[in-house]
Formats: C-alpha cells, structure tokens, sequence
C-alpha cells in the first residue's frame, strides 16, 4: 500500500497517479491554449514582441516546457503586468510555481480558478495533488472531493481518493469509491484485485510507513493518519512508539480506544484492556470484535457470543467476527449455531486462496480467475466486489455463461440469495 510514482506500484499492488509533476491535462490544456494564442499572435503583435501579451504567455510557456521554470516564472510576473491572467495562464503559473518550489502561490493560482470556469475541476484535481506531495491528505481529500463535485464523472480524483483511503485504511470509504469506480467503468484487474486484498491480505506496513510518518508530522491534527501510523508502528513491535503517536486522540475517539485495547493486548496485558473495553461504547464494531476476543481468552462463551454478535451484525463480511462467533458458539455446545458461521469462516479461506493465486503473474493469465474470484466474493455477500469481478471475467470472454448468469442473479436476484451468514434470529 506504500506510494508509487508513475509505472510503480503500492504495496497491495495498486497503481498510483503522478505526483510530484504536472497533470498531463494541464499540460494538455496549455499546449490548446497556446495553439489558440499562436494563430492570434500570428495575426497581431508581430511588430513588437517584447510588449505583446500572447507572445510573453508562449515564451513562458515554452521554457516551462524546456525545464527552465525560473525563466518561465518572470515572464509570467511581466505577463501578470500587462493583463489580468486567464484560466489557462492560471494553470501555467501554478505549475511554474510548484516547479519553482512555492507550492503555497500555486495553491492561490489554483484556488483563484472559479467554481463556475471550465478549468475548476482540474484545478482542484491538481491542487490535491500537491496538497497530497506537501503531506496534506485532508485537506488533498478535500480537493478531489470537490473536483468530483464540479464534474461528477471525474475518474482520476477517485483515484487519488483510493489511494488516501487505502494508506489510512479507511475500508468504508475506499469501498464507496472503488464502487463510483465500477459505476464508471473504470476499473481494471490490478484495481480489482486490490479492493479484493484489502480484506484478504495482512498489511505490511513497511512500504507506507515513510508517508504516513509524513503525513502526521505535516499535519499533526490528521486523526485517520495518525491512527493508520499507529497501528503500522504496532505491527512493527514498536509499541512504545504507537503509544505516543495515540496520545493526542482523546479517550472519546473508539477507534483510538480500540487501538490502545490491541497495544495492551499485545503486551500481555489483559486487565487492563478489560478496562479499556469497559469504558467504551458497546455498538463499535471493533471494541466488540476485541471484547470477543478477549472473552475468548477468558474462556468466557456467553460474553464472546454477545460482542461477536454486534461485530457481525455490523459488517457480515467480517471474517474475524464470524470465526469468532462460531467459535464461541462451538465453547457452548451449540454446534447446529455455530456451523453457519465456521462455514462463512472457510469460504472467506478460500477467498484468500484464490487471492494468493492471482497475484502471481500465472493467476492474473488465468482466463477463469476473474470468474472464480466473482463466485468467491458472492459467496461471503461482498457483491460489490463480485460485480466488478464478473465484468472483468465476461469481458474477457462474452460466452461465460456461468459469469452472465452469476452477474444477473446479482443484479436481479433477492438480495438473501447468496449463502446465510447465520445471522441472529430471536
């Protein structure tokens, strides 16, 4: 899940847009604008180039181009001297001063682009991208968001947005997007099989730590950050430094809490995550998963039963809750219960199977991979995902008619057709 640049890959595979270089639609839109301005300047101003406003816009332009941004920069300030700039010189000057090193003046070009201006939405995509090199995925978050707002079949701020929501684990949101994604039409297999490794893969944190560490230190009130660099430090058996990274996250905070209850977990610590647990709300799905757990510990089935139960109510997709309740079910005797969740358990084993194989470059060749990851999906009721795989697997080959027929009970079949999680019936 760690950042790459263009041609390289995070850590669960996902490709990654550029950052620390211009959008090629900006680029894109100044070479229009400067095709414009050059019929207009093959027209007029020929007699005095060094005053005429279309031809210091080209000049600038075109030493940008060259890689000389310092040269690009004063004629654009000569420029701004003679007329008032437009969208496209906007554009240019905001790239000019990221490339100069003065991010905070290209945020002000870009910002001063209106909403109502055809160049708005990129302008906010790029002013996310930059806010996402300076550290800043908040306020990033916010730029991408409202480049979708401006123009709502915008596909690549979604993209930014996966990857903000993947680095700080936000499984909620980066499910909606991913599925704005599928909407679109605009996921392939390496995307797909990302979404799917999410659940099915343990994060090695080894690869994002660097940008996480840069996030928090950039912006010290990034919570989603914050607690994403404190579980990687976690993982990473540096406990002393998760702890302090928490400290500034109230008590309030559940999934702080919930952060601090594995800390003392993981330290052997059991009374004191009990008290932990005790003092935290009873409906969060991830202090009752771990109030299940540590019942378990306890030998304590009544209690597990009770805190898995609000987990898998929660999220039925969640595997740890559903092993959990069978298990504890199973402490009880109450195997016939128990069997629906265990079984749940197993098909999410599979899934992980399955995931492992197409990862290798043999699994992702595999004509019936998509096929067997969209069953496997549908099984354990992530459809999302299990739509996104059947377009993948019909798309490949149209006379699939297990994949046509999977996808069409999916997008017409009851909603409890796929396999019952066992869920609680008074």
């Amino acid at each position: 899940m760690s950042q790459g640049a263009v041609g390289r890959e995070t850590e669960s595979g996902i490709p990654r847009g550029p950052i620390w270089r211009s959008s090629r639609f900006v680029v894109a839109g100044v070479i229009a604008g400067s095709i414009l301005l050059a019929v207009v300047v093959g027209v007029r101003g020929l007699w005095h180039p060094g005053s005429d406003p279309d031809r210091i816009f080209l000049r600038a332009d075109a030493a940008y181009k060259a890689g000389r941004p310092a040269e690009a920069d004063a004629m654009l300030r000569r420029l701004e001297q003679l007329r008032p700039p437009n969208t496209v010189e906007r554009l240019l000057r905001a790239e000019v001063a990221h490339a100069v090193g003065d991010e905070d003046r290209a945020l002000v070009e870009l910002a001063a682009i209106p909403d109502t201006d055809a160049g708005a939405p990129l302008a906010r995509h790029r002013a996310g991208q930059i806010e996402i090199g300076r550290g800043r995925p908040r306020s990033a978050e916010a730029q991408f968001l409202e480049a979708i707002r401006l123009f709502p079949g915008g596909i690549k701020p979604r993209r930014e947005l996966v990857y903000i929501y993947n680095i700080q684990r936000r499984q909620a949101e980066l499910d909606a997007t991913l599925g704005e994604l599928l909407r679109l039409d605009a996921l392939d297999f390496s995307y797909v099989l990302h979404w799917t490794k999410t659940r099915n893969t343990v994060w090695n944190p080894r690869g994002d730590l660097p940008a996480l560490e840069k996030f928090v230190a950039a912006d010290p009130g990034d919570r989603w950050s914050r607690l994403s660099l404190a579980e990687a430090m976690r993982r990473l058996d540096r406990l002393d430094d998760a702890r302090r990274i928490l400290a500034p996250l109230p008590d309030s905070d559940p999934d702080a809490r919930a952060a601090r209850v594995l800390l003392a977990m993981d330290r052997g610590a059991l009374d004191e995550a009990g008290k932990l647990l005790d003092h935290g709300p009873a409906d969060h799905p991830g202090l009752a998963r771990l109030r299940g757990q540590l019942a378990l510990m306890r030998h304590d089935g009544e209690a597990a039963v009770r805190a898995f139960r609000i987990a898998a109510d929660a999220d039925p997709t969640d595997r740890l809750a559903m092993h959990g309740l069978g298990t504890a079910l199973s402490l009880l005797g109450r195997t016939d219960e128990a069997r629906p969740y265990l079984e749940s358990a197993r098909r999410h084993d599979k899934l992980w199977a399955l995931v492992s194989r197409a990862a290798t470059t043999e699994g992702e060749k595999d004509p019936a991979m998509p096929r067997e990851l969209g069953l496997a999906c549908a099984a354990i009721g992530r459809e999302m995902e299990a739509r996104a795989w059947l377009r993948l697997a019909v798309g490949r080959d149209p006379g699939d008619s297990e994949a046509q027929q999977a996808l069409y009970r999916l997008d017409h079949g009851p909603a409890d057709d796929r396999v019952a999680t066992g869920r609680r019936s008074s």
